[in-house]
């Protein structure tokens, strides 16, 4: 049963642990439902300031949902990644709402998630991508209280079995030093990013198939390292972390220049954007970062129905041609 509460002229309900924001049935919204994910040792109600960012800009009828994965904060650190992608795609297609598309917001550890729905499920299709400081080129390093050596040191622990399958940190850890221990044995980002030698056709297509994607990366993050990763940004091999760290551009990179999800042909369609945050890494849902949001994520949601609908008959998208297409 849900509990409904009023906070600041929006109605929140809560259910199976997800929080929804405006109203639970918004099928005559001008613009599409907007789907929120947090991060590591985060909870969906972390997410509830964005939400209201979103009631008030766009209106009423908006259907805004913050999603949770088991109990939030303890499994998002030890429930498998795998695991986790599939839970929320799973809660995605338990909400009708959903159904016909919607605009997909991943924070932190939560971009990967989300860009996990995207890749090996969408269904229910993701129309614009947004991800806020989140590693999606891998985390090499741990946070400013460490000093860098220690991840050096760390020398490929990560990808111990045990630790691999334990902690969700480890799944996405990608150790320059390391590289072939990364790619054989990390059993989450090497398989999203496609970087083994057989490649998943589907995680390609359906990147391509979105409207947009916009990558955030804070030049203030204390958290994600490099914080270029944001951007797709990675360690150049046997460099890093820290001011030692030579990070390589997403263009320079292998993965790009052989298209590995599909990130160049939304480059060069121009549907690839990315945005420069000067906020620290736990301050993006919260109202001192208001303004980055304003900026970067605002204009994609702005986006009407009558939008979506255009560019997918440009590119006759394969939602079209489903029986879900009941709008």
């Amino acid at each position: 049963v849900a509990v409904v509460v009023a906070v600041v002229c929006a109605c929140v309900f809560v259910a199976d642990g997800h929080v929804v924001i405006g109203r639970p049935k918004s099928n005559d919204s001008l613009y599409p439902p907007v789907v929120l994910m947090h991060g590591i040792l985060g909870t969906a109600d972390k997410l509830m300031t964005v939400g209201r960012w979103v009631y008030e800009e766009l209106g009423e009828d908006v259907y805004v949902v913050s999603m949770e994965i088991g109990d939030g904060a303890l499994d998002s650190v030890f429930m498998h990644m795998d695991q986790q992608v599939e839970e929320f795609c799973a809660s995605v297609y338990a909400d009708d709402n959903l159904r016909n598309g919607f605009n997909l917001i991943g924070f932190s550890q939560g971009g990967l998630i989300t860009r996990g729905y995207i890749q090996r499920c969408n269904k229910y299709p993701v129309i614009n991508f947004i991800s806020w400081a989140s590693p999606q080129g891998g985390q090499f390093g741990l946070t400013d209280t460490f000093p860098s050596w220690v991840s050096v040191l760390l020398h490929g622990t990560p990808y111990d079995e045990k630790i691999q399958n334990t902690v969700s940190l480890a799944q996405y850890w990608k150790d320059p030093y390391n590289i072939n221990k990364y790619l054989n044995a990390s059993t989450f980002l090497a398989d999203l990013n496609n970087e083994r030698l057989v490649k998943n056709p589907q995680y390609k297509a359906n990147v391509k198939s979105l409207l947009s994607m916009m990558l955030v990366y804070s030049e203030m993050d204390e958290v994600v390292s490099p914080s270029q990763s944001g951007w797709f940004g990675t360690f150049k091999w046997f460099t890093g972390p820290g001011d030692n760290g030579v990070v390589v551009p997403l263009q320079d990179q292998l993965f790009y220049k052989l298209d590995y999800i599909g990130l160049r042909a939304l480059d060069e369609s121009s549907r690839l954007a990315f945005g420069t945050s000067d906020c620290n890494h736990e301050d993006h849902p919260t109202d001192a970062c208001k303004h980055v949001f304003d900026e970067y994520t605002l204009p994609i949601l702005s986006k009407t129905w009558k939008d979506v609908h255009s560019f997918w008959k440009e590119i006759d998208h394969p939602f079209l041609h489903t029986t879900n297409n009941v709008r």
